[in-house]
């Protein structure tokens, strides 16, 4: 895939305004904006980079040609009269293969930029790609209109690995009209059949850019909006800073990422390792100064400052802004506890995972009207309850899974007595009874209050859980359900226990139903781990 630069244009507001350099090599968090461009093209891989400059563009060419790439850099010299110009002259230069088109003060998080080209890349079904953003900060944006999300039987868009399918463009505007709340980013992936329709354009003496997308929807193509949270232009002094703010968010901040102990990630010590440097590269990329500690290290230390200078003033906050935590020792959680008193960010919230042990999960759940199996809770040395069906599942009901005896599927009545019995042997001092379910075993990550879900089949990709009890439903075969609908009860009990950093497990049965089996508080995301981290990293942007 080809990447290609507009950076013809004068710069002349930044100019009028002390701005010394060039735009294309204004710095931007000390990186000339072209500069970054090419790298993250080469990043995502670019097979070429082409870029337009003016003919007045002395230091630009001068830079560009002394830049050392590993994929060829093809410089383009013309003075242009509009950006739909520009890319004319880009064009022969461009057919023959899918390219993207950013203008070079563009600016944008690296991370949702990557998304976008992938989500392209796959997307062999139409002619072109526009990057969209609810984000006005434009003296004359263009909105764009979009059809809803919902195809010709009505159904859900969202397919069933979980990402969103993106709307389809029917139009574009000078003034917002209807329900547009959506503008055109200036980033544009496209093929052929849109050089095609430049052709046309610059035949019948059109210009602008803008005129030029119209053309591409009068024509018939088959342009999808993908949207990005946000998207910046760098016309004036006072954007480079608003820029820098953006694409580094957290610099100046501290973070301390508290990783879960071993013996609460039975089978998944790497894997709950993993989701935490994933999130703390994300955060470093923000710029924030992030630290991770094991629980055991975590609670050390926070004894030994609160011995030394008391608590409140204990001084394992000072100097940090937010935490981000997979413990679950209850030490750890009544530390974490009384320093989110003290108004600190930590995420997911102890009180969260509290309210994760299975006995106040069912709890909240039935009274909170989330879709579950029919369940009782049975209290320290009582029977086993008499109105259940069989087969069912005894689960411990006082704090999480730790090892597979935990969580047992039983056919009867004898069984389900005995195995209790084991249960208060044990120490156990609450026990949940959920009925089994028949259909379709589904597990599923999630952030609430972001567009990321996961949702896939562990019978269908090998994928084994914990204790590899997905077994007992066997294969599955396909129900068809709506998955914005899990997505959307997913995030209801979410926000309910209040762990935005969740995942879970649920059963589609044969009438599509949904009902939520199991749900926990910061699994591993090990099929998605990378997405997950990128959302992960935007909720501790977002979370006040």
């Amino acid at each position: 895939m080809r990447f290609a630069v507009i950076a013809a244009g004068e710069g002349s507001r930044l100019a009028q305004e002390g701005v010394e350099q060039p735009k294309p090599l204004v710095p931007v968090c000390g990186e000339p904006m072209i500069e970054r461009l090419l790298r993250i093209f080469v990043d995502c891989g670019a097979t070429e980079i082409v870029v337009i400059v003016n003919e007045w563009s002395t230091a630009v060419r001068e830079h560009l040609e002394q830049m050392k790439l590993p994929v060829p850099l093809r410089l383009v010299v013309k003075t242009t009269p509009s950006s739909m110009h520009s890319l004319h002259a880009l064009s022969p230069y461009l057919r023959g293969e899918r390219f993207c088109l950013t203008t070079v003060d563009t600016i944008f998080r690296e991370e949702e930029f990557k998304k976008y080209i992938r989500h392209f890349q796959e997307a062999k079904d139409i002619d072109g790609c526009m990057a969209v953003t609810p984000y006005v900060d434009d003296e004359k944006p263009l909105w764009v209109g979009v059809e809803k999300q919902e195809d010709a039987e009505g159904a859900s868009l969202l397919d069933k690995q979980g990402s969103h399918k993106k709307p389809r463009i029917t139009g574009f505007h000078d003034k917002q009209e209807g329900d547009d709340h959506l503008i055109s980013g200036g980033i544009y992936c496209l093929g052929d059949k849109a050089l095609d329709v430049l052709d046309h354009c610059m035949e019948q003496g059109m210009s602008r850019m803008r005129n030029f997308q119209r053309q591409l929807v009068v024509e018939g193509l088959k342009l999808e909006a993908y949207p990005i949270n946000k998207i910046l232009d760098v016309d004036h002094k006072e954007d480079i800073a608003k820029a820098e703010a953006f694409i580094h968010p957290l610099e100046g901040k501290t973070l301390v990422g508290v990783c879960r102990g071993n013996e609460f990630s039975p089978n998944c010590v790497d894997n709950d390792a993993a989701i935490m440097n994933a999130v703390k590269q994300q955060l470093e990329a923000l710029g924030a100064k992030v630290m991770l500690m094991c629980e055991k290290e975590f609670c050390r230390k926070a004894t030994v400052l609160e011995r030394a200078y008391g608590w409140p003033r204990c001084r394992v906050t000072v100097g940090v802004d937010g935490f981000f935590s997979m413990a679950r020792s209850k030490q750890a959680l009544d530390i974490l506890g009384r320093i989110e008193e003290e108004g600190v960010l930590v995420v997911n919230s102890s009180l969260g995972v509290n309210r994760c042990i299975r006995r106040i999960m069912t709890e909240r759940f039935i009274a909170g009207g989330i879709a579950t199996p029919e369940s009782r809770i049975i209290g320290r040395n009582e029977e086993m309850v008499k109105d259940i069906h069989y087969p069912c599942w005894l689960k411990r009901g006082d704090g999480c899974a730790q090892q597979k005896e935990d969580t047992c599927y039983v056919q009867n009545e004898q069984e389900a007595e005995a195995l209790l019995k084991e249960f208060w042997l044990r120490g156990i001092t609450s026990v949940v009874v959920n009925e089994h379910l028949k259909g379709d075993l589904i597990k599923f990550y999630g952030v609430s209050g972001t567009d990321f879900f996961y949702w896939f089949y562990p019978s269908k990709c090998g994928h084994r859980s914990k204790f590899g009890l997905e077994v007992i439903n066997g294969e599955a075969q396909g129900i068809a359900f709506d998955a914005e609908d899990l997505k959307a009860e997913a995030d209801k009990a979410a926000d309910m226990l209040n762990v935005p950093v969740y995942g879970g497990d649920c059963v589609v049965s044969e009438d599509g139903s949904i009902r939520i089996i199991d749900f926990n508080d910061w699994p591993s995301f090990a099929p998605c781990r990378d997405e997950a981290a990128f959302y992960i990293a935007t909720k501790m942007i977002c979370t006040p």
